[in-house]
């Protein structure tokens, strides 16, 4: 099909605007689809832990992280879009870890992961350092099935108060290309006390 010069200009221009919007968390509005999000920092542990998060997040009520994490051993905070199909989950284990083991732990998780999700494999993972925290935080991603969709995961593992943090982040499997790069920027954000 030939392009005319008006309709070549016009998907340039289109482009342009597409690679001109705002990717940074802490620099302004950034757009997922065509859905304008506000980022801000969120307390997540009081006085213990923030993250960077959409402004509209918020924790979910006791009865919705019942049904929505059916099993006893749930996150223990969680904090989701309006709509409940974004979410971020942290828990504060009792489990003792030190300032770099968090690549160890995330070894273990991968097989756990692994056993339990059979036909899930670990698309990615780092080892990384937030930008006001002083321990490293390993992150790893997956695909799960779930009822009837897949869910796009990415687990990240850190040390707080000499305790294990593990946390996760997730979507839809068809919006992890839009999510994907802010939940590494949210995980990045995080500062603790």
């Amino acid at each position: 099909m030939k392009e005319y010069g008006d309709e070549a200009f016009i998907r340039m221009l289109q482009e342009n605007q597409e690679e001109a919007k705002n990717k940074d968390i802490r620099q302004g509005s950034v757009f997922v689809e065509d859905q304008e999000l506000v980022f801000r920092e969120h307390e997540i542990l009081k006085e213990q832990l923030w993250m960077w998060m959409p402004d509209t997040f918020a924790p979910l009520s006791r009865e919705l992280m019942r049904i929505k994490y059916p099993n006893e051993n749930r996150p223990d905070h969680i904090w989701s879009n309006p709509q409940t199909t974004i979410n971020v989950s942290f828990s504060h284990r009792q489990e003792k870890m030190e300032p770099g083991e968090a690549g160890e732990v995330r070894g273990y998780m991968e097989q756990v992961i692994e056993h339990l999700y059979p036909s899930s494999s670990i698309l990615d993972q780092d080892l990384v350092k937030a930008d006001q925290h002083e321990h490293e935080i390993a992150w790893m991603d997956f695909v799960t099935p779930a009822m009837d969709t897949q869910i796009y995961n990415l687990m990240f593992f850190t040390s707080l108060k000499g305790r294990l943090l593990m946390g996760s982040c997730n979507c839809l499997a068809h919006e992890q290309e839009e999510w994907k790069g802010l939940f590494i920027q949210m995980i990045l954000s995080i500062r603790t006390a």
